[in-house]
């Protein structure tokens, strides 16, 4: 009697259930695209607009607070329109609040730098025009000089032209990336401001 030939029963390894990875890979696309989106809804509701109307935070109550800054009148053609941007960006349009108990005093200044130089000419090319704005939050008085700080800040914004020999395209060039820096000055005002009220839901306002 022949003995089995011992090559021919090579163990072979014990199969092993599938992963939890495993199967996941293998799951169907249409499987893996829901647990996708089920999973981004879940995480959807952790962030919340600063200005929505059901915001914990912010909301009707922030805006609220907006609309009680009175902003200032700012001198100059560009102290205009930061003006005009900041009105709209705190009140959405219904125009400034007269009689408001915050007053919003602003500072601001342009300056110009070259940012490229014709190495023929020696001209400038290019130039960056920055808005700069330093502001203080105040409660409302007659005199806005001896009035209370609530608090205070500062905010800058920039644009770039492209210059040439043509004084007054420049000049139009200029007058428009000031416009321009203004409201990124404005945008950026308003979120201090709505980040002050949010730490300090008890600063002077209809809304406190």
């Amino acid at each position: 009697m022949s003995l089995p030939d011992p090559s021919s029963q090579v163990s072979r390894p014990k199969s092993r259930p599938a992963s939890r990875v495993g199967r996941l890979a293998r799951a169907p696309l249409a499987a893996r695209l829901a647990l996708v989106c089920a999973l981004a809804g879940a995480l959807a509701g952790c962030f919340q607009p600063l200005y929505a109307e059901n915001s914990t935070v912010g909301g009707p109550a922030l805006m609220d607070k907006f609309r009680d800054v009175d902003v200032i009148e700012i001198r100059g053609r560009l102290g205009n329109d930061l003006r005009n941007d900041l009105i709209f960006a705190l009140t959405g349009g219904s125009g400034n609040p007269k009689g408001a108990p915050l007053q919003l005093i602003v500072a601001v200044d342009t300056s110009a730098s070259t940012a490229i130089v014709n190495s023929s000419s020696g001209l400038p090319e290019n130039q960056v025009i920055r808005v700069t704005a330093n502001w203080r939050l105040v409660k409302a008085a007659d005199d806005p000089k001896k009035a209370a700080i609530v608090t205070t800040g500062a905010a800058s914004g920039t644009a770039t032209i492209d210059t040439s020999d043509q004084r007054f395209a420049n000049y139009s060039a200029t007058m428009d990336a000031e416009k321009r820096a203004a409201r990124s000055v404005a945008d950026q005002i308003k979120a201090q401001l709505g980040a002050f009220f949010i730490r300090n839901p008890s600063a002077p306002g209809s809304a406190s």
